[in-house]
């Protein structure tokens, strides 16, 4: 649980002034000194990941005065009216997000348990 809520803090001040990319290094450096198991990393960073990430964007959607997420989902479903914007907007964020992340606290875990395994 504190892993999942530093990655939630410093990841969102972060990335309030950041990249968007700011996820993977503090996902890899908090689960590099955190992280109890690689599973457990990756499912950690992943969850924190998809929240922060479809949050932000729910967040931009009701403050955008402009249908903004219509036009991003758009994009991705050639014009189709079917389903809300902001459904598949917040879809992407989420599979993005939760792999990104994932995977880089899976990559900060595997790290440590190398350093540990090598020779002195």
């Amino acid at each position: 649980m504190l892993l999942y809520l530093l990655i939630l803090l410093i990841g969102g001040l972060l990335a309030a002034v950041g990249p968007w990319w700011i996820m993977a290094p503090v996902c890899f450096g908090l689960c590099f000194f955190l992280a109890r198991s690689a599973s457990r990393a990756f499912r950690i960073s992943a969850w924190a990941g998809v929240t922060l990430w479809v949050g932000y964007s729910l967040y931009l959607h009701l403050k955008a005065e402009a249908d903004l997420a219509g036009r991003v989902a758009g994009i991705f479903t050639g014009g189709m009216s079917g389903v809300p914007g902001i459904v598949v907007v917040a879809a992407i964020a989420a599979l993005v997000a939760g792999l990104v992340c994932g995977f880089s606290g899976l990559a900060g875990a595997k790290m440590r348990q190398l350093i540990r395994r090598l020779p002195e």
